[in-house]
C-alpha cells in the first residue's frame, strides 16, 4: 500500500514537470525568445546584456554618423557655392587686370564683387537642420561616432572664411580680400585705377581659392571616415543581431522535438498514472 502510494505520488510530481517543461517549451515557440529571465540560463543572459549595451551604444553611433552626414553634405554644397563666388571674383579682377574695362563694365564689376561679398558673409552665417553653424567659432564640435572616435562635422570659421595665406606673406580673410578687390577697382578719388593693386587683388583671390580648395580636400577626408564609419557599424549591428539571436532566439525546430518528445513521455506516465490509480483503488476495496 506504501509503494503504490509512493508511486501514485511519484507519478504526479512527474507529470507536472513534464507540463511545465511543456509549457515552457510552447511559451518559447510563440515567444520566439528562449531566455527569459537570468535564471533560464545566466551565461547567455550574461552575454546578452552585454550584447544590448553595445547595441544600444553603436544605435547613439549610428544615429551622430548620420547627423554628420547630413551636416558635412550642407558644408560641402556651401564650399561649393564659395569656390564658385571666388572663381568669378577672379574672372572679373583679371578682366580689370588686362586694363581693358570701361567705366560701366568697372561699376558692374564693383556691384557684382559687392554682391559676393554679400553672399559670402550670408554663407559664413549659414545653419544646419538643428540650427547650429556649419562654421563654428573656435574649433567645431567633435562628434562620437565610436569608442574613443570622434570627427568634427562642420568647419571652423577661421579655416574657411579667415586665416588666407598670401603669396605676399602674412595671412587676410576673404572679406578682406573682397574688400581690397572693391576698393582696387574704384581707384583714387579721380577713379584712376591702380594696377598694382588690382593685380595683388587678384593674385590674394588666387590665394582664397586655393584655401577653400584646402577646406574642401580636408573636408572630403572625413567624409571618407564618416562613410566608412557607417558601413563599420552596419557590419558591427549585424553581427551584434546575429550573436544574440543565437543565444536569445528560439530554434523552433528543435524546440518542437522537444515538445513532441515530452508531450509522448507525458502521454506514457499518464497511463501509467492511471494504472496505478487503478491499483491503489482495488487495494482500498480489498
Amino acid at each position: 500500500m506504501l509503494n503504490t502510494s509512493y508511486s501514485l505520488t511519484s507519478q504526479i510530481k512527474n507529470q507536472q514537470s513534464l507540463e511545465n517543461q511543456i509549457s515552457d517549451l510552447n511559451y518559447d515557440i510563440s515567444s520566439t525568445v528562449k531566455v527569459h529571465v537570468a535564471s533560464d540560463d545566466p551565461a547567455a543572459q550574461a552575454q546578452i546584456a552585454q550584447i544590448g549595451r553595445q547595441q544600444s551604444a553603436n544605435a547613439v553611433y549610428t544615429s551622430n554618423v548620420t547627423n554628420a552626414q547630413s551636416t558635412t553634405s550642407l558644408v560641402d554644397t556651401s564650399l561649393s557655392s564659395i569656390q564658385t563666388s571666388v572663381q568669378r571674383a577672379k574672372e572679373l579682377m583679371l578682366s580689370a587686370s588686362t586694363g581693358t574695362m570701361t567705366a560701366d563694365t568697372r561699376t558692374a564689376a564693383i556691384t557684382e564683387l559687392q554682391s559676393i561679398q554679400q553672399s559670402l558673409q550670408s554663407a559664413s552665417q549659414a545653419t544646419d537642420a538643428s540650427g547650429n553653424p556649419l562654421y563654428a567659432t573656435g574649433s567645431p564640435t567633435q562628434i562620437p561616432i565610436g569608442d574613443g572616435v570622434t570627427i568634427a562635422a562642420g568647419e571652423s570659421y577661421d579655416d574657411v572664411f579667415g586665416s588666407v595665406s598670401l603669396s605676399s606673406g602674412g595671412t587676410s580673410s576673404l572679406d578682406s580680400i573682397l574688400s581690397n578687390a572693391i576698393s582696387s577697382l574704384q581707384g583714387d578719388s579721380s577713379g584712376k585705377l591702380d594696377q598694382t593693386a588690382v593685380n595683388d587683388s587678384l593674385t590674394a583671390l588666387d590665394d582664397a581659392s586655393t584655401h577653400i580648395s584646402n577646406a574642401q580636400s580636408d573636408l572630403g577626408v572625413r567624409e571618407t571616415r564618416l562613410n566608412n564609419a557607417a558601413d563599420d557599424l552596419a557590419t558591427s549591428a549585424t553581427n551584434l543581431t546575429t550573436s544574440r539571436s543565437a543565444l536569445e532566439d528560439t530554434d523552433v525546430t528543435e524546440a518542437y522535438t522537444q515538445m513532441q518528445q515530452k508531450m509522448t513521455i507525458l502521454s506514457a506516465a499518464q497511463s501509467v498514472l492511471a494504472q496505478i490509480s487503478k491499483t491503489s483503488l482495488f487495494d482500498k476495496l480489498s
